[in-house]
């Protein structure tokens, strides 16, 4: 039995009128109260705390590191050092990958798979996460023998790693003959290009400038980080402790901001002292917030720092297309088909039928209910090339297993052919982050 992380509580302040407010429970990976209280003498201010993960200041990945450490995911040395250049062992980011996914292991999890420790050198701190890697196929058996020599981590197995934890081998093994465009693809073993390139294409991993992707290269600690943020992103459940929201108000004197959900309740956070704020991944001060702005707020239960990821959204430059939603039960045998056939996998399509186009995503096979996708805009832009069409979803997961029952969530859409030749179809997340591009139709 394994045992997901315990979500604590925040108390907020949600805002019902300007002049009425009122304090309720909101979900999250675990503040302490928050309240409309001055910083005392002495405390840091919002813009000038410092993330005491000394060597990890200033790099390009800070904002990665800061978010896993407020996750619970990685931690640092103790001399307050995270070694963000040391390369990352197997071990070690398999273990931060099963935290990310919520699978901590119990007591008795640690004894029952204690046989690792005695037959394949598995440290004991360790086994119950290389045994839960092992059950949900994050890792396979012949791979312990990497994981016990504490072998460093190379890029095209970091996306081996990354294509599982986001449920996608099956599609990855079925993608094996896919052309890759590196300039080094003769170098990625035959069984890795699946996974290479369905972690490019998911937009988690990329190559270099330069064209190569340098698949036998050690992927290093601050690496890691982004690399499971990136993850982090496509996994809704994940996240969904965070507090998050759109920015609607910020009151820097009082060290507070107001966000509004997607249903338009605004809610007012009250931020601690040491609070780690990143504006498009770079270090900022509350007053750098402004109206429009996405916001995260994380904290798992750690005294030490909340962490708040803000994101200024790209605008839809497209022109929005009208859409029907297709209902399978009356929709023609062709499309039945094309959804029974792709359902099973998470999958992003674009098809023709009967002189229609269709859009189809799906979340795979899930065996607890809670899992949904829909498909709430389609805009369309056009160039010299033809037409692009971007498909808005948005996704969610459980917070907790629910009752075990076998479910494909789905998601279809019809819309007007265009007469132009379609160049691409890109399916975006609310925010306008690119999850992946789908191949047109012909």
């Amino acid at each position: 039995m394994f045992v997901r992380r315990k979500k604590l509580t925040l108390l907020v302040m949600s805002v019902v009128s300007l002049a009425l407010t009122s304090l309720f429970l909101f979900p999250v990976l675990c503040f302490a109260s928050l309240r409309y209280e001055p910083l005392q003498s002495g405390e840091p201010s919002l813009s000038s705390f410092d993330f005491f993960l000394n060597d990890a200041k200033g790099h390009w990945h800070e904002y990665a590191v800061a978010e896993m450490y407020a996750k619970g995911v990685i931690k640092g040395y103790h001399d307050n050092t995270f070694k963000p250049n040391r390369p990352v062992t197997l071990l070690e980011a398999v273990v931060m990958l099963e935290k990310l996914l919520w699978r901590e292991p119990a007591k008795e999890d640690i004894d029952a798979y204690s046989y690792l420790e005695m037959n394949f050198g598995i440290p004991r701190w360790a086994v119950g996460y290389i045994g839960f890697a092992l059950r949900h196929e994050l890792l396979l058996y012949n791979e312990l023998s990497k994981v016990s020599l504490q072998q460093p981590l190379v890029r095209q197995d970091a996306a081996v790693l990354a294509v599982r934890a986001l449920d996608l081998a099956k599609q990855a093994k079925k993608t094996s003959e896919t052309a890759l465009p590196f300039t080094d693809s003769s170098q990625i073993d035959e069984g890795n290009k699946g996974y290479v390139s369905l972690a490019c294409e998911r937009k988690v991993m990329t190559g270099f400038p330069d064209g190569s992707f340098r698949p036998t290269d050690p992927i290093s600690r601050g690496e890691t980080a982004v690399l499971l943020s990136k993850i982090a992103q496509q996994i809704p459940f994940v996240n969904s402790g965070e507090v998050s929201g759109f920015v609607k108000s910020v009151y820097q004197w009082k060290n507070s901001i107001v966000l509004a959900n997607d249903n338009k309740q605004e809610t007012e956070i009250s931020l601690p002292a040491k609070t780690l704020i990143y504006l498009n991944n770079k270090p900022a001060a509350v007053g750098q917030l402004s109206a429009g702005i996405h916001v995260r707020v994380i904290n798992a239960g750690t005294d030490k720092i909340t962490v708040l990821i803000a994101q200024n959204i790209v605008p839809d430059s497209g022109t929005e297309v009208v859409m029907e939603p297709v209902n399978l039960t009356s929709a023609p045998a062709e499309i039945r088909q094309w959804i029974e056939t792709n359902k099973i996998n998470e999958n992003y399509l674009a098809g023709v039928f009967n002189g229609s186009l269709y859009f189809l995503a799906t979340r795979g096979e899930k065996k607890t209910g809670g899992y949904t996708v829909d498909i709430f805009k389609v805009s369309r832009t056009s160039d010299e090339k033809g037409i692009n069409f971007k498909i808005w979803i948005e996704r969610s997961d459980p917070g907790e297993i629910l009752t075990p029952a076998f479910e494909y969530p789905y998601a279809i859409v019809r819309v007007d052919l265009p007469q132009e030749k379609i160049n691409s179809v890109i399916f975006v997340d609310k925010l306008n982050q690119v999850i992946t591009e789908a191949k047109p139709p012909a």
